[in-house]
């Protein structure tokens, strides 16, 4: 895996073309530019897309232009690894063919300068989350799917979007000391396989260190606009304002 390597998770671009929409996306086609000029490689973490279901023959023309810019990265030879996250889990095949080099359910685990790391999206992890376990085994069921395939694009993402509720107030992922104390808690479990944990999902941001282990929040691009880049065995996270 070519170095440096950068990390992005909580995108959630959307069937829009405002001018919010178009900001987001100016960034981060920014971002792409300087990961083909330093010829690096990109990790997505999950809910990249605000929805997104591989409906055979069919992407929103709202979505051609990401698709273009990472098929560019793609073609100048700049990996692209794609963890599926609770919004845009339904890929099947489309995302490896398109720009990725393979796309993870869940997580995704390499090593590097000697350190494991894990990416993780990070949806249910917690122990209370007993009811959003048992809701995400249904909608993931090969039922679910095959009925979910039976409405037409235009109805299925008109239900996503009811029910994604993304755009949420500022606050709303504003620094939550009691969910990173969880996450710690399922971190410490991990670090005794690995040394490195980043986590999306949770929109957090920030390195917590506790010796020679690691636990990453991976923030989003609603309004962190977080980056993190791992180069020479050394972790920090950017905000990518350019």
């Amino acid at each position: 895996m070519k170095t440096p390597i950068f990390i992005i998770s909580d995108n959630h671009f959307q069937k829009r073309t405002d001018q919010f929409e178009q900001e987001r996306r100016k960034k981060f086609y920014s971002l792409l530019d300087h990961i083909k000029e330093v010829n690096g490689t990109l990790i997505i973490g999950g809910d990249f897309f605000d929805f997104w279901f591989d409906y055979k023959g069919y992407a929103p023309l709202e979505y051609l232009e990401i698709f273009e810019k990472l098929k560019d990265l793609k073609n100048n030879n700049i990996d692209i690894y794609y963890i599926l996250g609770n919004h845009d889990y339904w890929d099947f095949g489309f995302f490896d063919r398109t720009f990725s080099v393979k796309s993870f359910k869940d997580q995704f685990k390499f090593k590097k300068y000697g350190q494991d790391c894990l990416i993780i999206h990070g949806d249910g992890i917690l122990k209370e989350d007993y009811n959003y376990r048992l809701f995400r085994r249904i909608i993931r069921s090969k039922l679910c799917i095959f009925l979910f395939n039976l409405l037409s694009p235009r109805i299925g993402y008109f239900i996503a979007k009811k029910i994604s509720h993304a755009d949420k107030p500022k606050e709303y992922y504003k620094d939550n000391q009691l969910i990173k104390k969880k996450l710690l808690s399922y971190a410490q479990e991990k670090w005794k396989d690995v040394d490195v944990l980043l986590v999306g999902h949770y929109h957090q941001e920030g390195i917590v260190e506790k010796g020679n282990k690691k636990l990453i929040f991976l923030g989003d691009w609603l309004n962190k606009y977080l980056v993190t880049k791992y180069d020479n065995g050394k972790w920090e996270q950017i905000k990518w304002n350019k």
